[in-house]
């Protein structure tokens, strides 16, 4: 079944939607998310996690705006970047890719933890996951897969969905090695979701991959795309004799 908001409608960003309901999605996710539930499996298993605090749309708007506003480099990732390209991917955070310089032009933009190429911050009420293009595969993305998406009050840099696959598969192995299994199936999930709509050239995908992947991952990878491929082929009616 399709996802959906509190008002019926489908989580999804179309081109010219209104930056507003941007901002809707992450309050709808935290709404609906794992932390409101009492006595869940989740909970018995692991315990109750920390309630974190509610999304103020309007400290979503205020972010893009300012970004917009001192005219920060940055690109958007994640999961509201898949929001302008499948249907049914909620998410409860902003994703950002840019420099560690351009991060400091926002300094109501706190970060409070920062690991190698990434940093978790907060900006007022929401939580903002940072990338940074210190990292030679996170610049090539900016510079090879950035694109603009049209929201009502202004143009919004957002990764290609071929950038998406890139980032998404880049970090598929260390997830493995953590066992994150969470993110493993939603990182999978995104990437057959992307392959079966839109249908991207992967090789020269995988050719950017491969200076900073390990040839087992590689391996691994480049099977996770191939069964993936084969099985929309096979639904499709494509299958090669």
């Amino acid at each position: 079944m399709m996802a959906t908001s509190k008002e019926n409608r489908p989580v999804t960003l179309p081109e010219g939607v209104s930056l507003r309901r941007v901002a809707e999605v992450l309050l709808d996710a935290w709404e609906a998310g794992a932390h409101q539930w009492t006595d869940s499996p989740l909970q018995l298993r692991e315990g109750a996690p920390p309630k974190p605090a509610m999304p103020v749309p309007q400290d979503a708007l205020d972010l893009f705006r300012l970004l917009a506003e001192r005219r920060v480099d940055y690109l958007l990732v994640g999961g509201l970047a898949m929001l302008t390209y499948v249907n049914g991917r909620n998410t409860k955070d902003v994703d950002l890719l840019m420099s560690l310089e351009a991060s400091r032009e926002i300094p109501e933009l706190e970060i409070r933890d920062r690991q190698d190429f990434f940093a978790r911050a907060q900006f007022r009420s929401v939580q903002v996951d940072l990338l940074f293009t210190f990292n030679p595969l996170f610049k090539t993305v900016v510079e090879k897969f950035a694109t603009k998406h049209r929201f009502a009050e202004l143009e919004v840099p957002a990764v290609t969905v071929e950038g998406l696959i890139v980032l998404k598969l880049y970090a598929l192995p260390s997830l493995y090695r953590q066992f994150d299994w969470d993110r493993i199936y939603v990182y999978e999930s995104d990437i057959k979701l992307l392959l079966a709509r839109h249908k991207p050239e992967v090789e020269p995908l995988f050719k950017l991959l491969e200076p900073h992947l390990l040839p087992t991952d590689m391996i691994e990878l480049r099977k996770i795309v191939s069964e993936e491929q084969q099985r929309i082929a096979k639904a499709e009616g494509n299958t090669p004799n």
